[in-house]
């Protein structure tokens, strides 16, 4: 047999090796091909899974509630931090006569503040009839009261700052006192005839005492009248702030929270503070809560008391802008329509 037989045998075998492996290269081509496209639906899939939940939490606040891990972070961007600011009068019965909401945004530097007037009307209680927000207080302390500010805004509110007489007047000497302009004269003296507020009208330096006496005061204009009062007066202090050095702002709010009654610790509220180091006054919101004056007479005779009646719908709008459920806010200035 020569060589060139031998050849000839041989070619056929090599053809239908070639073959083979060519069959066995396009096989696993098309396998890649199928596991890539399985890859690409799974990943689809997981991402739209992923999208709707992060819809759902968007959209409910009670799924993922700001704050519910125990520290003071934010859910979602569009979720605040909700913290029921109360401060507390000295008297015996301890009335509540400041009585705020702050919706802190840390993620888009930004402050909702919500005043409620002391004699905002809450009733269905127990069936004790129509109370005052202040009396609350008296009755069951800072739990009650947060129970109760929670069911006028249908939100859950897991932060609080409680003020006595004393931590709010250490607060303002620490400062240094606040500058501002007194809009009246303002004087009253205790059940013992002892003077305790005393501002005359004008521009000043208000000390710690002074300030207190400033929050405190009424007069004839009624529990509207000095909330706006409260109002400006936090917004004056903010502005004040302002004029500090974050590092500044910093170091003396983890020196103070030490003397407030909170469930946010200091250094939290230290970072606060630096965070907001350049946020302006002018973009922080200030409402009170819309509704009415109304008055509430006592079966027929001339005892009568002043309410102010909240407008559950329109409440609902300023806690929409809150989280955004609500792209256009409602006017932040509540006007006394019965003054």
């Amino acid at each position: 047999m020569t060589m060139n037989d031998t050849k000839k045998k041989k070619r056929p075998i090599k053809k239908r090796h070639s073959s083979s492996s060519k069959n066995r290269t396009k096989f696993r081509i098309i396998g890649l091909l199928v596991v890539c496209m399985l890859a690409i639906v799974f990943a689809v899939l997981a991402w739209n899974h992923y999208q709707t939940l992060q819809a759902q939490t968007a959209n409910r606040l009670d799924a993922i509630p700001s704050g519910s891990d125990g520290t003071f972070t934010q859910a979602s961007p569009d979720v605040p931090l909700y913290v029921l600011i109360v401060g507390i009068d000295n008297k015996d019965t301890k009335q509540a006569n400041f009585i705020g909401v702050a919706a802190v945004n840390k993620d888009k530097k930004h402050i909702d503040f919500i005043m409620l007037p002391d004699n905002t009307k809450i009733e269905g209680r127990k069936q004790k009839g129509a109370q005052e927000l202040q009396d609350v207080y008296a009755e069951g302390g800072l739990s009650l009261t947060r129970a109760v500010v929670e069911d006028i805004f249908h939100i859950p509110i897991p932060y609080y700052a409680a003020f006595t007489s004393d931590s709010f007047t250490k607060m303002i000497d620490m400062s240094g006192g606040l500058p501002m302009y007194v809009e009246k004269n303002m004087y009253h003296a205790d059940d013992n005839g002892i003077t305790d507020i005393n501002l005359f009208q004008g521009y000043q330096k208000l000390d710690g005492a002074e300030a207190l006496g400033y929050m405190r005061a009424i007069d004839s204009d009624g529990y509207l009248s000095r909330t706006q009062r409260q109002e400006r007066f936090v917004k004056v202090f903010y502005t004040d702030r302002e004029q500090h050095f974050g590092i500044t702002n910093m170091l003396f709010m983890y020196r103070f929270w030490n003397n407030v009654d909170s469930n946010i610790a200091a250094k939290e509220m230290a970072k606060l503070a630096f965070a907001f180091r350049s946020v302006p006054a002018d973009d922080i919101s200030f409402y009170i809560l819309p509704g009415e004056l109304s008055r509430s007479s006592a079966e027929g005779n001339d005892n009568s008391s002043d309410y102010w009646t909240f407008d559950p719908v329109e409440v609902q709008k300023i806690i929409g802008t809150t989280n955004n459920a609500i792209s256009t806010p409602p006017d932040p200035e509540t006007k006394d329509k019965d003054k």
